[in-house]
C-alpha cells in the first residue's frame, strides 16, 4: 500500500517522505487505517501548501491559490499564510526549510484547534510529528533536531483510557474490568470529569517544564514512608579484587575517590557529553539533569513527604571538596579539594583512607550507630533526625554527610549464612572473594548484613555509598530518587575500567604531612540512644525476610536473542511472563522502567508486560498444565522429568503467538520511550482530580486501578559493559523483585523475594526463568 504516489517536488517532497518515515511506515507495508489516514492528511496538506508556494513565487494572484489549495484551509487563512511565505525561497539560511516548517506548524496548530472532538486525534498525530521536522526552534544542532528538548506531552485522553483497558485485561476478572469500563464511560464524556482534568494537564505543561516530574517524584519516592534498604535503595556488585594488605584497600579507595574528583570537576566545567538516542528518532538529544544530580546530593526524611538536597550547578570558588567516609559505624570527613591547598593527588587520599582503617578499629570507645537509624522507615527516622538537630555538633554532622560528594564505606565480610538457597542445576557463582558467593556480596551491598555487622556503617539517604570490604569485594547501595541506574553505572563503570586500564606503580605508601581527617563526633541523648535498639531488631527482622537470589543463566544470551530477530529487552520480558505464568497459572501487573530522557526533565514511565497477548502465547507454551507453585523436592523433579508429555499447539502456531507478544511488547516500549505511555497520564488526571475537585476521582479508587498499581513483578534491565549486576527487593510483601543484565552469551539475574509470603521463592522462580528461556531457545532456533 503506497502512502501517497505522486510527490510535491524537490526538497519538500523529500521533507515529507522523511516525515513519513518516522513514524515507521514505508512503501509496500501494511499499517492501521487510521494510523495511514493521518499521515495521507497530512501529506496532502504539505502538497497543497507546497503548491501554493510554487504558484506564489511565479507572481499568480494569492486568491487563486486560496481557491486550489482547499485542503489547506479557508480563502482568508491560506491567504495570510501565502502573503507570510511569499518573500520566502526553498533554499538556507533565513528562508531554509526549518524556518518554512515552523511557520507551517504555526499554521497547523491554528487551522487544527478548531477541529470537533471526535477529530482530535488526527489532530494530534499531526501535531505529534517529530520535532526534528516540526520545531518551532530558531536554531538545530548537527544532527538537524532543536537545540531545547520538547516538553513531555500529555497523551489524548481517548488514547490513554484506551491503553489503560487494554493493560487491565490479563489481570483483572471479566466483572472488575467491565466496572472499570463504565466507570471510563463516565469519565471521558464530554460532560464527565475527565476532560475538564485532561485540559488541566495540558494548560500545567504549557506553565511548566516538566508537568509530570513532581507527581511523579512524590509517588514513587518522597511520599512513600517504608524504608529505603530493600524496598527502595539498589545494591551494585563489580567484579571483587585481591588486596593482600591493608595498604591495597586504600590504594583502591583512593583511586575511587580520586575518580570521582575527576567526574566532578567535568561537571563543573560543562563537559559532560550530550547521550542521545540510539534507536527510535536516533541521535535524539537526551536530557543529562540527573547526571548532576549525583554527587554532592542526598534525600532527607519528613514526617509526611521527604524531600531532596541537591548541588547547585554554580560552584563558588572557596567551596570545599570533601567525602565522609565510614569504618566500623565511626565516621570521618576527608577533604579531597580545598581552597587553601588544593586537590589531593591519590596517595595523599589513600594516606587519609590509611589513618581511618588504622583509626577507627582502636578507639576506646564503640561508637553510637547513628547510621542504623536511616534504615528505618521515613516518619520514625524523620523524627529522630529532628532530636538529633536539636544539638549544634550533630547538625554541622549531618550537613557535613549530606554535601559529601559520596559516602565511602570500609565493611567487615559477611558471614556465609547470607546464600540463598539454590535449586539442583543451577549454575555456580563466578564471582567469589573467599568462600563468598555473587548472592552472599549482593546482600552486603543491598542492606549491609545486619547491626552485628555493616549496617550501622551506612548512610542510606546518601545517593550514593562506595563499598569496599576487606576481602575485596565492592560496590555500591545507591539512593534512588535522584537518578536512574543508567546514570550511576556509567560513572562507576568509567572509573573502574580506567583503573583497570592504568594499574597504579606499587611504590609503597609515601607519608604525607596532612592533617588527620576529622573524626565527626555524635551527641546522643537518652532517648536517641533507646532508638538504636529498636532500629537493630528492626532492619536485623527486615534482612531475614529477604529471600535473594542471583542466578547467572548461561545457555545463551543476547547474541542468540538477536539472531531471533527479537529485541533482547522484549524477550526477556516475555520469559518473565511465561515463568510467572508456569508457577502460579496467571499474569500479574509488571512494572518496568521506560526512559522518557527524550523529554526535559524526563524520568521514566512504566513498560507494562503482562499483555493479552503474553498471556494467549504462555497459556500455549503450558500446553493446558495448571499452576505449580508449591516447592518440589529433587525426586519429584526427577519423575516430572520422566512424564511423557505431548504437544496440543505445533511449534508454527507457537512462534505465531509468540510474534503477536513481541509485536505487542514493542509497541507498548516503543509508546513508553516516545512519550505515551499510560502510568505518567493516569498519574497526572489522579493527582489533578485531587487538585481541581478536592477529592480522588472513582476512578482511582476502583479495585481494577488498586490491581494495576500492584506490581507482584516489579522488573527491570541493568546493563553492565563490565561483569557486574544490580540488584533489588521486591515492591510488595507478595511480590518478586528481577533485575537482568543480558551479556552475549549469558543473562544474569538478581531476584527476590519475602520468606514471609508462602507463595513466593527466589529460587523457585530462577528455576521457572530458566525452564523458560530453555523451551523459548528450543521454539525459536534454527
Amino acid at each position: 500500500m503506497e502512502l501517497e504516489r505522486q510527490e510535491p517536488p524537490q526538497p519538500i517532497g523529500r521533507m515529507l517522505r522523511m516525515s513519513v518515515s518516522v513514524f515507521g511506515v514505508k512503501k509496500g507495508s501494511r499499517v492501521c487505517g487510521a494510523r495511514l489516514y493521518n499521515i495521507r492528511n497530512c501529506s496532502r496538506i504539505y502538497t497543497h501548501i507546497y503548491r501554493g508556494l510554487i504558484r506564489s513565487d511565479q507572481g499568480a494572484n494569492v486568491a487563486s491559490n486560496e481557491s486550489s489549495s482547499s485542503a489547506a484551509g479557508s480563502g482568508a487563512e491560506s491567504a495570510a499564510l501565502f502573503s507570510k511565505l511569499r518573500s520566502f525561497s526553498i533554499g538556507s539560511g533565513p528562508n531554509s526549510p526549518q524556518r518554512v516548517v515552523s511557520n507551517l506548524r504555526g499554521f497547523l496548530t491554528h487551522r487544527l484547534s478548531n477541529i470537533t472532538p471526535s477529530d482530535t486525534g488526527w489532530r494530534d498525530s499531526i501535531l505529534s510529528i517529530p520535532k526534528k521536522w516540526l520545531s518551532t526552534a530558531e536554531s538545530v544542532d548537527e544532527f538537524g533536531f532543536p537545540d531545547t528538548l520538547p516538553k513531555v506531552p500529555v497523551p489524548p485522553l481517548d488514547e490513554t483510557m484506551a491503553d489503560y483497558i487494554r493493560a487491565l485485561e490479563p489481570i483483572t476478572t471479566p466483572a472488575q474490568l467491565e466496572r472499570t469500563k463504565e466507570l471510563i464511560k463516565q469519565f471521558v464524556a464530554p460532560q464527565g470529569l475527565g476532560p475538564r482534568l485532561h485540559q488541566y494537564l495540558l494548560d500545567k505543561r504549557d506553565a511548566e517544564d516538566n508537568w509530570a516530574y513532581y507527581y511523579w517524584l512524590n509517588d514513587m519516592y518522597m511520599n512513600v514512608r517504608i524504608p529505603l534498604p530493600i524496598n527502595s535503595n539498589p545494591g551494585m556488585v563489580f567484579p571483587p579484587r585481591r588486596f593482600k594488605t591493608v595498604h591495597d584497600v586504600a590504594n583502591f579507595a583512593a583511586r575511587l575517590l580520586d575518580g570521582i574528583l575527576a567526574h566532578r570537576e567535568m561537571l563543573d566545567s560543562g563537559e559532560l557529553p550530550q547521550e542521545r538516542a540510539a534507536s527510535r528518532e536516533k541521535n535524539q538529544p537526551l536530557c543529562m539533569a540527573q547526571y548532576y544530580r549525583l554527587l554532592g546530593s542526598c534525600r532527607r526524611p519528613g514526617v509526611e513527604r521527604d524531600s531532596q538536597f541537591l548541588p547547585s550547578r554554580e560552584r563558588l570558588s572557596d567551596e570545599d571538596r570533601h567525602v565522609v567516609v565510614i569504618c566500623r559505624n565511626q565516621m570521618y570527613c576527608v577533604v579531597l579539594q580545598a581552597s587553601d591547598r588544593g586537590k589531593l593527588s591519590e596517595s595523599e587520599i589513600a594516606s587519609q583512607i590509611l589513618y581511618v582503617l588504622s583509626d577507627a578499629p582502636c578507639l576506646p570507645s564503640k561508637p553510637a550507630p547513628v547510621g542504623l537509624l536511616t534504615a528505618e522507615p521515613r516518619t520514625r527516622w524523620a523524627h529522630d533526625r529532628e532530636l538529633l538537630q536539636q544539638d549544634e555538633q550533630n547538625q554541622r554532622n549531618l550537613e557535613l554527610i549530606e554535601t559529601a560528594q559520596v559516602v565511602l564505606c570500609l565493611d567487615e565480610p559477611l558471614a556465609n549464612n547470607f546464600n540463598a538457597r539454590g535449586f539442583t542445576g543451577a549454575t555456580p557463582s563466578v564471582h567469589r572473594a573467599g568462600d563468598r558467593d555473587e548472592t552472599n556480596m549482593a546482600q552486603e551491598m543491598i542492606h549491609g548484613g545486619g547491626s552485628e555487622y555493616n549496617s550501622g556503617n551506612r548512610w542510606f539517604d546518601k545517593t550514593m555509598q562506595l563499598i569496599i570490604c576487606t576481602d575485596g569485594t565492592w560496590g555500591l547501595c545507591y539512593e534512588h530518587s535522584t537518578s536512574e541506574g543508567i546514570a550511576v553505572v556509567q560513572l562507576l563503570e568509567k572509573i573502574y575500567k580506567n583503573i583497570e586500564e592504568h594499574p597504579a606503580e606499587d611504590n609503597g605508601l609515601p607519608q604525607h604531612h596532612l592533617p588527620p581527617p576529622e573524626r565527626l563526633e555524635w551527641h546522643v541523648s537518652q532517648q536517641i540512644n533507646l532508638r538504636f535498639g529498636q532500629a537493630s531488631k528492626s532492619v536485623d527482622r527486615a534482612i531475614d525476610d529477604l529471600d535473594f537470589y542471583v542466578y547467572r543463566y548461561q545457555h545463551y544470551g543476547k547474541s542468540f536473542i538477536k539472531s531471533c530477530q527479537v529485541s533482547p529487552d522484549v524477550y526477556i520480558q516475555l520469559a518473565l511472563q511465561l515463568a510467572h505464568y508456569k508457577l502460579y497459572g496467571r499474569l500479574v501487573a509488571t512494572y518496568e522502567s521506560a526512559s522518557t530522557r527524550r523529554f526535559l526533565h524526563g524520568r521514566v514511565d512504566c513498560i507494562r508486560a503482562a499483555s493479552s497477548e503474553a498471556l494467549e502465547w504462555a497459556k500455549a507454551m503450558c500446553q493446558g498444565e495448571g499452576a505449580n507453585v508449591p516447592l518440589e523436592s529433587d525426586r519429584e523433579d526427577e519423575e516430572e522429568s520422566r512424564k511423557v508429555k505431548f504437544s496440543i499447539y505445533s511449534k508454527d502456531h507457537l512462534r505465531e503467538l509468540f510474534r503477536c507478544a513481541v509485536a505487542r511488547q514493542t509497541e507498548v516500549m516503543v509508546k513508553n520511550i516516545l512519550g505515551s505511555g499510560i502510568d505518567i497520564p493516569l498519574l497526572g488526571l489522579r493527582e489533578a482530580s485531587v487538585e481541581v475537585t478536592g477529592e480522588m476521582h472513582e476512578l482511582f479508587t476502583d479495585e481494577s486501578y488498586k490491581i494495576s498499581q500492584c506490581f507482584l513483578l516489579s522488573t527491570s534491565q541493568v546493563a553492565c559493559s563490565t561483569d557486574s549486576f544490580m540488584g533489588y527487593g521486591p515492591v510488595t510483601p507478595r511480590g518478586y523483585g528481577c533485575s537482568y543484565n543480558p551479556q552475549p552469551e549469558q543473562i544474569v539475574f538478581c531476584v527476590s523475594a519475602f520468606y514471609s509470603c508462602e507463595d513466593t521463592s527466589a529460587s523457585r522462580y530462577a528455576k521457572s526463568l530458566q525452564d523458560s528461556l530453555d523451551i523459548m531457545r528450543d521454539l525459536l532456533q534454527n
